[in-house]
């Protein structure tokens, strides 16, 4: 008996191209067990939605569509992608009567909001190997799959549910990265992508890591991940991003990664880019970095005020700062490191101590972004939610009407920064060549990496590693 496949669609059109690493890795899984899958991935369709028609053709199963961002968390643009993903469900509709399922990252952050928005019938939220391997299983054989973990769906009396996640302590996925075009993405994104855990324990006001991904941190074996990084360089791909939030939490799992790759000689053979945070990141994890191929390091650090990074919670000091700074120096590995700025209780006072005293420490790039993207379930959310409705409050900006649920981009700069905060921000930065300055205008995003042709022209002329490395490399126009 021919057994019925699932259609898993890239809807992700960002330029420069992003590999979709959840459906390489979702992909795999269910081929793993048998099950046929399809991939139409529509950052290189000519014609998305013809080819997807004819994927559509075959009566899977299910449709699968990985929606990795909402928007591009960036104030100055303000661009959505969830009416993108409306649209693509309504022709998916049209073509077929399988149950259409959404899942990804950004998906995971509103799982009922953009359920209900985008009309799509069912939903993962959390890690997706397991539980959509489980709910295609289900719904093959006609049993009930509403027990599924973190199944987003719609009972009986047409309210939109969700499942508690999946919360192992172990991450297991396959290694094999053979379901989309990776060395494609290569010639045209710059940079592979490979993922060592998920899950952030960080108690940071604002991020939406512990919403997405949970809090509770699982990790894939190291042997594993050194599979999969040989696994991307047979397929001629050897300049790879860790996607984890913070690589090096838990600290010994990172070291662990470091030494299996350099056990295989690895380190070698490849360059690789992580984000991390500066605490805890000892000497020895420098070094091991290094020797494991790590050429470059993006610290999230928020700002070098200790006031500021005590409201942030962000659980260490301007001191933890420099003495990483001076790890990776001593390692050889170039540094990153992004301001938020705008955070309740920031003013000129503060964001001057920031930018001065990341001068002083003379990192390669500094990234200074103005206005905090609102997430449901973070403190900030709660937080700004308890202080009355989102229209009246000064500091708020963005999509601030009938927008509760704040699906829609909404960013917070707290008002003492003035009515134009981000030429303060470029006044203070006074030219420094090393900072990617806030935009004045809308037009002027070199350092925003949604539709950035500069980016793109660079990689198309050889330009290989994280964007921001690529950018440090260019001549300042």
């Amino acid at each position: 008996m021919h057994q019925r496949s699932v259609v898993l669609i890239n809807e992700n059109r960002m330029r420069p191209p992003v590999a979709p690493l959840a459906l390489d890795y979702l992909g795999g899984r269910l081929r793993a067990a048998g099950v046929p899958v399809r991939l139409v991935d529509h950052s290189f369709a000519v014609d998305p939605m013809a080819e997807t028609r004819e994927a559509l053709a075959d009566d899977p199963v299910a449709v699968g569509i990985s929606f990795r961002n909402t928007d591009d968390c960036y104030l100055a643009s303000g661009a959505w992608f969830v009416p993108r993903l409306t649209e693509l469900v309504a022709q998916v509709r049209e073509a077929t009567t399988a149950p259409v399922v959404i899942g990804g990252c950004g998906f995971s952050i509103f799982p009922a909001e953009v359920l209900d928005c985008c009309g799509a019938d069912l939903a993962i939220t959390g890690d997706g190997e397991e539980p959509f391997l489980q709910l295609i299983t289900h719904l093959a054989a006609g049993r009930d799959y509403r027990h599924v973990p973190g199944l987003v769906f719609r009972g009986p009396d047409g309210q939109t549910r969700v499942n508690p996640p999946t919360g192992g302590s172990d991450l297991d996925v396959p290694p094999h990265r053979d379901l989309i075009d990776n060395a494609r993405y290569f010639r045209e994104g710059g940079m592979g992508n490979v993922e060592t855990k998920r899950g952030c324990p960080q108690a940071c006001i604002y991020c939406a890591d512990p919403v997405a991904k949970g809090r509770t941190v699982r990790c894939r074996p190291p042997q594993q991940v050194a599979d999969e990084v040989e696994n991307l360089l047979r397929q001629g791909v050897d300049v790879l991003h860790l996607c984890d939030g913070e690589f090096n939490i838990p600290p010994a799992h990172a070291l662990a990664v470091c030494e299996s790759l350099i056990a295989r000689g690895l380190g070698e053979r490849v360059r690789w880019y992580a984000y991390a945070t500066v605490h805890p990141f000892p000497q020895e994890l420098a070094h091991a970095c290094r020797q494991a191929g790590c050429v470059g390091i993006n610290f999230g650090v928020d700002s070098g005020s200790a006031r500021m990074l005590a409201a942030l919670r962000r659980g260490y000091a301007p001191a933890h700062i420099r003495q990483t700074v001076e790890h990776c120096r001593a390692a050889g590995i170039a540094v990153m490191l992004d301001l938020l700025i705008g955070a309740p209780g920031e003013d000129e006072a503060t964001v001057r101590e920031s930018i001065d005293f990341l001068k002083g420490l003379n990192p390669d790039r500094v990234g200074a972004a103005t206005g905090v993207r609102l997430y449901p379930r973070t403190p900030l959310a709660d937080a700004i939610r308890r202080s009355g409705p989102l229209a009246t409050n000064p500091n708020l900006h963005g999509h601030v009407v009938d927008n509760d649920n704040l699906l829609r981009p909404v960013f917070y700069v707290d008002r003492q920064l003035g009515d134009r905060p981000t030429d303060l921000v470029v006044d203070l930065i006074d030219g420094d060549e090393r900072f990617f300055p806030p935009p004045r205008t809308e037009a002027a995003n070199n350092y925003n990496y949604n539709d950035n042709t500069v980016l793109e022209t660079a990689i198309a002329a050889g330009q290989r590693g994280a964007f921001w490395d690529i950018l440090r490399r260019l001549p300042r126009g």
